[in-house]
C-alpha cells in the first residue's frame, strides 16, 4: 500500500499517530540524522530516546539499539542515511519483531537502494519517503509517501492524511490535510522510469571518488552493493579547512549535518552520543548529482589531493 503525503515529515508524523504513540511510549531515533526523525516524536507527545550511530555507515548502532530499548519502546525510526541501506537492517528487523517494536524505515535518501537484492522500505513494518527536489527521485516541490504491507495500518494512515475521510464529508477520526499535490504526482510518475539510470550515474561518479581518493587521510563512505549515493560523505578532522579550500576552487560542498540531534538544546537530551557528535564535526558532502560529468568529479578529487599535499 502506498499513501501519498505532502512531504516526508508529515509521513513520519502520520505513521506515529497511526500506531498511537502516546506520552507513555518511547520512540528511538538516531542521534545523527535530519531533524524530522526526532521532531515528529515530540509533535505526537512521545518520549524521545537517541541511539548513537556507527561511524562506518552513519546508521544507528546495533548495540546501541539492543542496549537502549525496553518495555516502553514502541517504535524505532531508522533512516537509511545518504543512500545506503542500513547494513544491519535484517538483524534490527528480527530484534524488533521479537519484542513487538514497530520498525519505521525513513527512506528519504534511499530511493532504489538495496541490500541483498531487497529494496529499502521493505524490511520494516512501515516506511516513509521524501520526494523533495534534491532526492534521488525528486518532485518540483515538497512531496512524500508512506508504504506498508499492513492493510489496517495503511487504511489508518490514509484517513489521518486526509482529514479522517474515506469518502468526502465522512470523517471517521481527527486527521490532517497532507495530500500530495497533483502536479508533484505527475512529475514523479514521469521521472520514476529514469530512477535506476540516475542511480547508476551516481554510482559511476562515486567510483571515481573511491579510486582517486583512496590512500588519503580521510574516511570514505562504506562501499556496499546497492548504495545509491544520495550523498557522498567523507570524514576528516580538517573538514572546515578542506571545505574552505574547495570553495576557493569553485567547488560547492555541504555538511550533513553540522549538529548531532542529541546535542540540540531543543530536545533537552541529557545523553551524550559520542559518534554522532564526532560525525557532525567531521563530515563533508562532496558533489555527486547525476548531471555532473566524470571530468568535474575528477577535478574535485584532484583538488582534495592537492589540499592534503599542502
Amino acid at each position: 500500500y502506498v499513501i501519498p503525503t505532502a512531504n516526508c515529515t508529515d509521513a513520519l508524523e502520520v505513521i506515529l499517530r497511526a500506531i498511537e504513540v502516546t506520552s507513555n511510549d518511547e520512540v528511538m531515533v538516531p542521534a545523527f540524522s535530519w531533524f524530522s526523525d526526532a521532531s515528529v516524536v515530540k509533535l505526537v507527545n512521545g518520549n524521545l530516546r537517541f541511539a548513537d550511530i556507527n561511524l562506518s555507515h552513519f546508521g544507528m548502532d546495533l548495540a546501541a539499539i539492543q542496549e537502549g530499548t525496553h518495555e516502553k519502546t514502541k517504535a524505532i525510526i531508522l533512516p537509511h542515511l545518504f543512500g545506503i541501506v542500513h547494513p544491519e537492517i535484517e538483524q534490527i528487523s528480527q530484534f524488533c519483531s521479537a519484542r513487538n517494536i514497530i520498525l519505521i524505515e525513513d527512506c528519504a535518501q534511499a530511493h532504489g537502494a538495496t541490500l541483498n537484492g531487497k529494496l529499502a522500505g521493505s524490511f520494516g513494518d512501515i516506511a516513509a519517503f521524501s520526494f523533495y527536489p534534491t532526492k534521488n527521485l525528486g518532485a518540483l516541490g515538497d512531496a512524500g509517501c508512506i508504504i506498508t504491507n499492513n492493510e489496517t495500518l495503511a487504511e489508518k494512515c490514509q484517513l489521518l492524511a486526509n482529514h479522517g475521510q474515506k469518502q468526502q464529508n465522512e470523517h471517521r477520526l481527527i486527521g490532517r490535510n497532507s495530500r500530495m499535490d497533483e502536479l508533484q504526482a505527475a512529475i514523479l510518475c514521469a521521472k520514476l522510469p529514469f530512477l535506476e539510470k540516475s542511480n547508476q550515474e551516481r554510482i559511476a561518479l562515486a567510483n571515481i571518488y573511491f579510486e582517486q581518493l583512496k590512500g588519503l587521510p580521510i574516511c570514505l563512505p562504506q562501499f556496499t552493493a546497492g548504495h545509491v549515493y544520495h550523498q557522498f560523505v567523507i570524514r576528516t578532522e580538517k573538514r572546515n579547512a578542506l571545505k574552505a579550500f574547495l570553495t576557493n576552487a569553485g567547488i560547492e560542498t555541504s555538511i550533513h549535518y553540522p549538529h548531532a540531534l542529541s546535542d540540540l538544546a531543543v530536545f533537552q537530551n541529557e545523553a551524550f552520543c559520542k559518534n554522532a557528535s564526532l560525525a557532525s564535526q567531521t563530515v563533508l558532502s562532496l558533489p555527486i548529482y547525476p548531471t555532473h560529468d566524470m571530468a568535474e568529479i575528477s577535478y574535485v578529487a584532484k583538488k582534495i589531493q592537492e589540499f592534503f599535499k599542502i
